[in-house]
């Protein structure tokens, strides 16, 4: 299927689909309990692949929206959102959760340095800020 994960890391979540599958590879992963968003990447394996961008369901919906059901042979790359938001693991959830309000995101990456840690929806935020803080 040509997707992977990487076990036993902080990105275990983390789901990867080479740039050249097709759509409804991505579909069949993104429809897997946990998967909120794959990294699209170029290269054979995510440890030396460079990463081209990240697709939800939500993109392949839009997508099939304006495209019809032939959106789902084409190569996932081109639905590949490669300007998403990234932020640094040290961020604390109630800063990721702000990144999600001003960017009107989906998802955002998490970031150590240049490795990929994971990628979070905004309900992964929100179940991470304490009851009772503001986020304003």
């Amino acid at each position: 299927m040509g997707a992977s994960q990487k076990i036993g890391s902080d990105a275990s979540r983390v789901q990867y689909i080479r740039m050249n599958r097709p759509v409804r590879d991505a579909v069949r992963l993104l429809s897997r309990p946990d998967v909120d968003a794959l990294v699209i990447i170029d290269g054979d394996r995510e440890a030396d692949g460079i990463i081209i961008g990240i697709v939800t369901e939500r993109d392949v919906f839009r997508a099939m929206a304006d495209g019809g059901l032939e959106v789902l042979d084409g190569l996932v790359w081109m639905l590949a959102k490669n300007d998403f938001i990234s932020m640094d693991v040290s961020q604390s959830p109630e800063s990721r959760l702000k990144q999600f309000c001003t960017h009107k995101t989906d998802h955002i990456a998490i970031m150590d340095g240049f490795a990929l840690k994971s990628v979070q929806s905004i309900w992964d935020c929100v179940t991470d800020v304490p009851m009772g803080r503001s986020v304003v």
